[in-house]
Order: C-alpha cells, then structure tokens, then sequence
C-alpha cells in the first residue's frame, strides 16, 4: 500500500497547501498508478477550477512528485 500526501497551490498567497492524503491499495504495479492516483486526488479535492492545480507526492519518498494535467 502506497500514501500519496496531495497538496494544493494557493496562488493568492504563494504558498504550496497540504490537503488531504490518497491511498494506493493495489497489490500489483502498473504503468500509470501514480498517474491514476492524481486523477482520484483531483476528483477528490478540487473544488472548482481555480483550484485544479493540485499534485501529489509519495509520502516515502521526496522524488516522485506527480503535477500536472492528467
């Protein structure tokens, strides 16, 4: 099982958000499970389009940043 910390960028205050946490529970590695991870968050957390830059990052590890559009 894999955490992924998702956080937010608050342009307003130029300050990057820490708001909520989403779970990889898949047994099996696939290609794009980061990239899935993403989508959930941005499903699960964004409120409106301002707010859709949201990443995530895993939470072992400070190298596997995911952002972007996916």
């Amino acid at each position: 099982m894999r955490t992924y910390i998702v956080y937010r960028v608050d342009y307003l205050k130029s300050k990057t958000v820490k708001i909520g946490k989403v779970l990889d529970r898949r047994e099996g590695e696939r290609n794009n499970n980061p990239a899935d991870m993403l989508r959930l968050a941005k499903i699960k957390y964004a409120t409106s389009s301002i707010d859709s830059h949201i990443f995530i990052l895993r939470e072992s590890s400070n190298q596997n940043l995911l952002s972007g559009d996916v």
